[in-house]
């Protein structure tokens, strides 16, 4: 197997189609750059760019062409194969960076978590229960911030200053 100098242009998702929730043709008739054709969402584990596997710590909905192939047909590093079960049904896309989607993150349980924790415990609003997914932060300073129940996935924070 070869390799190609725009490899790293390409980015491998890994995950499950989502049989429950579906992409309709209605209201982008009219918008060239997007098209629904072919496209439903799956829910994506982890994806592999520029030859790493990085895992998502909550899977997170995204809408894909296609059914996806079998995961162990792709040669790229991925999920750990040894774990059967989980892999027995993977499936890949290979998308390109510069492709559209659509990104869901999905939260599930009672109204007094999923909603109510966005107000502060005052009565003002405030951040608690906040989700931060996908952030990059660079040279940032922060003081006096207060965050309560976040969760921060696939972040990468560099040259942070308290």
């Amino acid at each position: 197997m070869s390799e190609s100098l725009y490899t790293s242009q390409s980015i491998v998702l890994f995950g499950r189609n989502v049989d429950d929730l579906a992409v309709i043709k209605k209201g982008l008739e009219t918008d060239s750059t997007v098209s629904k054709e072919g496209k439903q969402f799956a829910r994506i584990y982890g994806f592999t760019y520029d030859g790493a596997y990085y895992e998502i710590p909550t899977p997170v909905l995204f809408t894909v062409k296609d059914d996806g192939v079998d995961a162990d047909t792709v040669a790229v590093p991925g999920p750990n194969p040894k774990n059967a079960k989980f892999f027995a049904s993977l499936k890949a896309w290979t998308v390109k960076q510069t492709e559209e989607t659509v990104r869901l993150d999905v939260d599930q349980g009672k109204f007094e978590d999923v909603l109510l924790g966005m107000v502060g415990g005052d009565g003002a609003a405030g951040v608690s229960g906040a989700r931060v997914s996908g952030a990059r932060v660079s040279g940032a300073r922060v003081s006096g911030a207060r965050v309560s129940g976040a969760r921060v996935s696939g972040a990468r924070i560099s040259g942070a200053n308290d």
